[in-house]
């Protein structure tokens, strides 16, 4: 898969860099706080766009690792959302 070789990829259409998340279900992560988006790749290869996020919650998905969506993942589930890629 794509990009699984680098430590941090640029998600194209919005510029961002995703930080690498040790999980089962993420792959990678990143944070835009003047949007309040959070990007997440997971490993199916999926790619979501979550909105008027919080950025504590964004912390708190990186500090949960390695299994950040047992502990945030309906959190993240409740913003609305867009698959992108």
């Amino acid at each position: 898969m794509r990009g699984r070789s680098s430590s941090i990829e640029m998600v194209k259409k919005t510029k961002l860099r995703l930080e690498p998340i040790a999980s089962d279900a993420i792959e990678a992560a990143g944070y835009r706080a003047d949007a309040r988006v959070l990007t997440i790749r997971y490993r199916t290869g999926a790619v979501y766009e979550y909105y008027d996020v919080e950025p504590e919650l964004f912390t708190r998905l990186k500090r949960a690792q390695p299994h950040p969506w047992s502990v945030v993942g309906s959190e993240v589930k409740s913003h609305r959302f867009t698959q992108i890629a």
